[in-house]
């Protein structure tokens, strides 16, 4: 039986397996040949391109090539005309098209494919029956040297070295867009937004991210984190706060999508480090566009009818506990037009302990809100005991972060003590009185507003516990016991030159 009888089942069966050749060691025969395809297995590997059982290009090669195709599109057009693929041949090849060559390409395309070639050049969809054709005639090395050009790796991704893996900064700060890059988004937004109605729905959604390996926002915590439209589509401020949520939570896949999808300038310039939160609390003030508020509270206090709220969701009395952290982020405009970017992180209340189990925990937190039950005793009592234990965590860590309390349900009647224990709470923590807000009516009490505000100027509102204030008192004590030592002993040490002076003097006069 020939070779070719014997394996052609078998490769029939497992597509997987790219060369069979025979050879042997003992008459040198085709030995070259077995090297050359090993190293093109590993060089110029099928995988990551081809699906031998649908003999088809893999949805993240078509992605890259897509990507590829608009960068050489510079007129926007839609097709690559023949100065663009001379363009495109010049700096992945080194060799320009003769117009004969160029000619040939698009007849061999047109032939297979009509709609592959327009009266504008070659369309995407030529472009990647291309590469297909390429493929199925064994030139892989083709394709993997236009992927490896334009910054592709193995994994048909972006190089490591074309994007940071990871930014330079200290706990307590974080990654906002630049107004370069949200400018940039803005004009992408328009870009896809075909029908103009000012909202991207899922199927532009998923055109804009066609570029990218996958989109960023499939899956949890990005999943539903931000308002979307009655049809479920996102309007340009939910657009710009899952960016906002993106670029804070994962900074390195923000740029890298950023990338992706279009964005050609200086990847520094797409992001700043904001500045520390010490330092704010110093200057008494934030000069940050995208604030984070870690939501705690006991079960069924009110915590996911918030987060719902703010992003426009109705109310609903069925109750689903919170399970894992979940977050919400939308734009919250402020008294003079300005707008600011608001992220509502809730801690499940089993979640706390684990989350303050790391010393820097609270780095990232610009303000905390405590929910709790406002008809529910039991509820006040928990809240106020999370209260105490985040902020003697920020006292001890020197992370001390602003707090809020919220009195949620205040469509039921308060439980009895409910203004009394309040009122003995906030006083001695030198914090605001409860903040009383009802998600069945809709009365949000600007609760989101003054959230801001208060991470605004994030040296109020910070809560003082009984042990932070004797440690204060007892650091101030030590403070003056040396001040009034260093005073004694500057002195001490006055007097005794003036004797010497003196001294010296008398025995001189003497």
């Amino acid at each position: 039986m020939s070779l070719e009888q014997v394996m052609s089942p078998i490769m029939q069966q497992f597509r997987e397996i790219e060369t069979c050749i025979e050879c042997s060691a003992s008459t040198h025969i085709q030995i070259p040949e077995v090297f050359y395809y090993a190293q093109k297995a590993v060089l110029h590997p099928t995988g990551p391109l081809f699906d031998q059982e649908t003999q088809t290009l893999k949805p993240r090669c078509v992605r890259a090539l897509k990507r590829i195709f608009i960068l050489c599109d510079h007129d926007r057009d839609g097709a690559l005309s023949d100065a663009e693929l001379n363009d495109f041949q010049v700096k992945c090849f080194n060799a320009p098209l003769q117009p004969s060559e160029i000619s040939g390409v698009k007849r061999v395309v047109q032939e297979k494919l009509h709609e592959g070639v327009n009266d504008r050049g070659l369309t995407l969809t030529g472009f990647l029956f291309l590469h297909a054709l390429f493929i199925e005639k064994g030139r892989l090395e083709t394709t993997w040297t236009v992927l490896r050009k334009f910054g592709y790796n193995n994994d048909i991704k972006l190089r490591e070295d074309l994007i940071p893996l990871s930014f330079k900064r200290a706990p307590d700060q974080n990654m906002e867009l630049t107004t370069e890059a949200l400018e940039f988004l803005k004009g992408i937004f328009s870009l896809f937004d075909i029908d103009g109605d000012g909202a991207l729905h899922p199927d532009e959604l998923v055109d804009l991210f066609s570029t990218a390996p996958e989109s960023p926002w499939i899956e949890a915590p990005y999943k539903d984190a931000a308002e979307k439209t009655a049809l479920g589509g996102l309007s340009l401020d939910g657009f710009l706060s899952q960016w906002a949520l993106l670029t804070l939570l994962d900074p390195v896949s923000s740029l890298e999508n950023l990338i992706y999808i279009g964005y050609a300038g200086d990847p520094p310039s797409a992001m700043r480090v904001t500045r520390k939160r010490r330092l704010d609390r110093k200057k008494q003030q934030s000069d940050r566009n995208v604030f984070q508020c870690f939501v705690f509270g006991p079960k069924e206090a009110g915590k996911s009818g918030l987060l719902n709220a703010f992003l426009g969701r109705p109310f609903s009395d069925s109750y689903n506990p919170t399970i894992d952290e979940r977050y919400a982020v939308n734009v919250v405009d402020q008294p003079g037009g300005s707008k600011k970017t608001l992220v509502l992180r809730e801690i499940p209340e089993d979640g706390v302990r684990k989350l303050l189990s790391k010393r820097d925990s609270l780095a990232a937190c610009d303000i905390a809100l405590f929910v709790y039950d406002s008809s529910d005793e039991s509820s006040w009592k928990r809240a106020t005991e999370l209260l105490v234990e985040v902020a003697s965590h920020g006292e001890n860590t020197s992370y001390e972060v602003p707090c809020l309390i919220v009195a949620a349900k205040d469509d039921l009647d308060p439980y009895p003590m409910a203004i009394h224990d309040s009122t003995r709470l906030t006083q001695d923590m030198g914090i605001e009185p409860p903040i009383p807000i009802s998600a069945k009516l809709g009365d949000f009490n600007t609760i989101f507003r003054r959230i801001i505000a208060a991470a605004e100027h994030p040296h109020l509102s910070i809560p003082e516990t009984e042990a932070g204030r004797s440690r204060k008192q007892y650091s101030r004590l030590i403070n003056r016991s040396l001040m009034v030592v260093s005073v004694g002993a500057a002195v001490a040490i006055v007097g005794l030159a003036a004797y010497r002076v003196y001294a010296a003097r008398k025995s001189a006069s003497s």
